[in-house]
This record gives structure tokens, sequence and C-alpha cells, in this order.
């Protein structure tokens, strides 16, 4: 009875959520529109900027056209600054704080296909509450479209899942979104690819819905190989930069372990300029001879950066590691809640 009680008109109730969550909403944009839009930019947004203001894919048009990044949220970024112009950034902030709305829902929907809503509920506020979710759409970065688009593809793939037999019209959506997804963030494909084929393993999907979703998938996606390939001359199936992310992962910010830091802060500020007039695959030879002078003859190396990131991952990042303990509450707790949380069913 308490608890039919709790689900019907307490925190578990789903008008109840929402009305928690537009308050956050509402907080969220006041926040914005009272700091002046705190957040920070990335090389997205100057792509984006290159591409609405000057048609050019380019994150410096002295450099040239560039594959340093997926076009998704770039694109997404380019069209609020071809409308707004000069509060191009405003708007994009409004939109994403208006996307990061809509993901506690999704968790809720989600959890809803498993008869679970109360769970998802719970779930929704652990997120609302979050005080990363309170600032992060501030920054223009690439995750705040990754997450609400993940959530998306993981509630089709569910549908499907626990269907008797997909659908064409639930084929085509996961197929459509799947394109998207992965001309958003590389990092999640292998996942992706995964669920798939145990669709396909569990028949849930059949041979010729597998060949509709990936041929809607390849449609959306290969334009991106062939403008690779037609600009540079190249093969490059998703974004340039490999030896760049081997070396900024041995830069003091995103370390602890002082022998991890491998490579200077002044260094890494030589090379950030150096890319504003050098382009990114001649970029990609001076972060590679780097890499290989600093860890010649240090291999373990890779096995204490193992150690320190997994603690990270349950801890903090590395930039939050030493902060003052005003800020323990707001994030180290939490985090450290969520991860307990999450090693019981």
């Amino acid at each position: 009875m308490k608890k039919m009680f709790i689900s019907r008109f307490g925190i578990l109730n789903m008008k109840t959520f929402l009305f928690f969550s537009s308050i956050v909403l509402v907080a969220k944009i006041g926040y914005s529109l009272i700091m002046g839009f705190p957040g920070g930019t990335f090389e997205d947004w100057n792509i984006a900027k290159n591409l609405a203001e000057h048609g050019a894919y380019a994150e410096f048009t002295e450099v040239g056209p560039t594959a340093y990044k997926l076009p998704a949220y770039s694109f997404f970024l380019s069209v609020y600054i071809y409308i707004f112009g000069e509060f191009g950034k405003e708007a994009a902030v409004i939109a994403q704080h208006i996307l990061f709305f809509m993901v506690p829902l999704q968790i809720i929907n989600i959890f809803r296909i498993f008869n679970k809503t109360n769970a998802g509920i719970l779930a929704g506020y652990f997120f609302i509450f979050s005080p990363v979710y309170f600032y992060y759409s501030n920054v223009l970065e690439i995750t705040n479209i990754f997450i609400p688009l993940f959530l998306l593809w993981i509630r089709q793939f569910v549908i499907i899942y626990r269907s008797t037999e997909a659908s064409r019209k639930n084929i085509i959506l996961l197929g459509i979104i799947t394109g998207v997804l992965f001309l958003t963030q590389v990092i999640v494909v292998p996942l992706v690819l995964v669920l798939i084929f145990a669709l396909v393993y569990q028949k849930k999907l059949r041979f010729s819905g597998f060949v509709l979703l990936f041929g809607l998938a390849s449609v959306l996606y290969s334009p991106w190989i062939i403008r690779n390939y037609v600009v540079f001359d190249k093969v490059i199936l998703t974004k340039t930069p490999f030896w760049q992310n081997i070396y900024l992962s041995f830069i003091p910010p995103v370390n602890v372990c002082d022998n991890i830091k491998l490579i200077s802060s002044k260094h890494d500020h030589y090379t950030f300029q150096l890319k504003k007039s050098v382009n990114e695959f001649e970029m990609e030879k001076i972060y590679k001879s780097k890499v290989v002078e600093v860890l010649r003859g240090k291999e373990e190396i890779f096995v204490l950066k193992a150690i320190q990131n997994a603690g990270i991952l349950w801890y903090v990042p590395a930039r939050y590691f030493y902060d003052k303990p005003t800020a323990m509450f707001g994030r180290k707790i939490f985090v450290i809640l969520l991860n307990i949380l999450t090693l019981f069913p």
C-alpha cells in the first residue's frame, strides 16, 4: 500500500518527476543566461563556424579541409550558427539543455519496456540532480548529442530485442539511428556491432532485416568516406587522429601519477599552436615522433597507466582529483555513490 502511494503520489510518480525535471531545466537555462554561457568550446566549434560561414569543413581555413572530427556534431552546431549568427553559441547551448532534458525521459522509456518504470524514474532523478548534468550542457562538446542519440539507439535496440520478430519500421529506425550514431562517435561502433549481431544470433533479426539495417546505416555513413577520399586522396574510414590521441594521453592534465606525465605542458602548447599552420597528416608525424621518443625503453608505463585509469574511472577524472574539500560532495561523493550503486542489481 505504501509502495503504491509513493508510486502514484510521491517521487516515483511521472508527473512529479516531470515537475522537478522542468524546474532543473529552467534553472539550467537561467544559470546560462546569468553567467553569460560559461561553457567552453572545442575543435567542433571552429569546424562548425567555418562550415556555416565559409562552406568549408575545416578547423583552420588557412590549413585546409579536415577529417579531424566526425561530422555529426559540427553539422549540428553549424545549423545554429547559420540561423542565429553571432548568437549561435547561445542557441546551441539552449538546444543542448533541452536535449539533456530528454535524456532521463529516454532512460525511463527504456526501463518501461522491461516493466520497471519506477526504477527508470529513480535513475532519472540521479541524472537530473547530478552536478555534471546541470553544468555540462553549457559546454559545446560532442557528448551533449552523443548521450541522447545513444539512448535513442538503445531504446530502439531493446524494442527489437523484446519483440518476437522485428518489424520493418523498427529495423528502418534502428538503421537510420545507427548511421547517425556512427557519424558521432567512433568509440561506440564495436559495441553497436556486437549488439546487432546478437540480434541476429538470437533470431530477433532475420538476414533480410540485417541487410536492410546495415544498408541504411551505410547509405548515411558512406558520404563521409567518399568525401575524405575525394578531398585527401586516401581512405579515411573514421577520422585522422591516432598518434595524437596517444600523445595527449601522456600530458599532465589527464594524469595523476607524475611518472606517466611523459609529455610536458610546454610541448603540448607548442603542438597546439603548430596545428594552426600545419595540416593534420604532418601533425600525426610530429605526434608519432614525440611518442616514440618518450616511450623508448618505458613500455611498462602502459601497465601503470591502465591501473591509474581504472582508478580514475571509478573515482573522478584527473582534473578533479585534487579538488578542494568544498567540491567533495558535489563531485567525488556523488560519483562514488553512483559507482557503488552500479555494483548491485
